[in-house]
């Protein structure tokens, strides 16, 4: 990996300065010997669909979004765009940032009269929220994003949800910290170019796919027992509609996303494939990737769905 990144690159990431992607890729890079030496400039964008194209284009190096939340699920999302752009996962990183109440300068809770943040955010604070007193209105907006629109607008009667990263970045005041109703909410990352990498075994190494099946008794089960036959772990397994191949007379069809524990490289693996391409209607690997950890967490077990 750290052949084929520049000494100064540019990172994508969806939203603005204080976003918690922008803290996950700055945290990713000052933290992980892989990126020893690089220099990471955040970039943001205002939608994801932007984020994936500015990697595609060529004007980032490398992007990174959102995968999945360990409260409020799967950002399916990034799954449909990266199937739509052609681009490959070449790491994963969790990372977490405890959610802050936050307002202007002399503002108490007692004069808010709005709250805004990103959808998912809110639906983490739901118990939080619901302790507030009637007649605050909820707004969706993006967390960094809202915490900037209270500074720039000086709204004396708003409130954002974001890290406390932003409430620095913006000169916010925090009315309440870790307003999580799980304090060990994590969201996963990938980080994304226009190359494929071949992951290190000691990097817990992550191969991410997609199988189109045929519409017949025994599809899952076969898939399955390709990695299950192989000793190799299904970390992950969900389904999605599969837009390339609706019709009005056949609206359901669907695709199948898995995340298995096991590199591109590895004979096991390399058999699993080609038995997978036996009777799937179509497979694309989507990156074999390092699973880079965070300060003080060790190397994750292979957890998955006991196939």
């Amino acid at each position: 990996m750290t052949s084929t990144i520049s000494p100064s690159v540019k990172v994508a990431f969806q939203g603005t300065r204080g976003a918690y992607s922008e803290g996950a890729l700055l945290e990713l890079f000052a933290t992980q010997p892989t990126f020893t030496g690089k220099t990471a400039t955040p970039v943001g964008y205002e939608t994801f669909k932007q984020v994936f194209e500015a990697v595609q284009n060529d004007e980032a190096e490398l992007a990174l979004v959102p995968i999945e939340n360990s409260t409020t699920g799967t950002f399916h999302f990034t799954h449909d765009l990266l199937l739509h752009h052609g681009l490959y996962i070449v790491g994963e990183y969790q990372y977490h940032e405890s959610h802050c109440l936050a307002a202007l300068p002399g503002v108490e809770l007692k004069d808010i009269t709005e709250i805004r943040s990103h959808t998912y955010v809110l639906d983490q604070c739901r118990g939080f929220l619901a302790s507030l007193p009637s007649g605050i209105t909820i707004n969706q907006g993006d967390t960094a994003t809202s915490a900037a629109r209270i500074a720039s607008q000086s709204l004396k009667t708003s409130a954002a949800i974001c890290g406390a990263r932003a409430c620095q970045l913006y000169s916010l005041n925090i009315l309440a910290s870790r307003i999580e109703d799980d304090s060990n909410t994590l969201t996963r990352y990938f980080l994304i170019s226009r190359t494929p990498l071949s992951a290190e075994r000691h990097t817990q190494p992550r191969t991410s796919l997609t199988v189109w099946l045929k519409n017949a008794p025994g599809q899952f089960h076969k898939t399955a027992g390709c990695f299950a036959l192989r000793d190799i772990n299904i970390s992950k397994v969900e389904s999605r509609p599969s837009s390339s191949t609706i019709t009005l007379s056949k609206p359901w069809e669907y695709v199948m996303y898995m995340d298995v524990d096991a590199d591109m490289s590895e004979p096991a693996m390399v058999n699993a494939l080609h038995n997978l391409e036996e009777f799937a209607k179509r497979v694309r690997v989507l990156g074999s990737y390092p699973r880079y950890q965070p300060p003080g967490e060790t190397a994750p077990a292979a957890i998955g769905i006991g196939m």
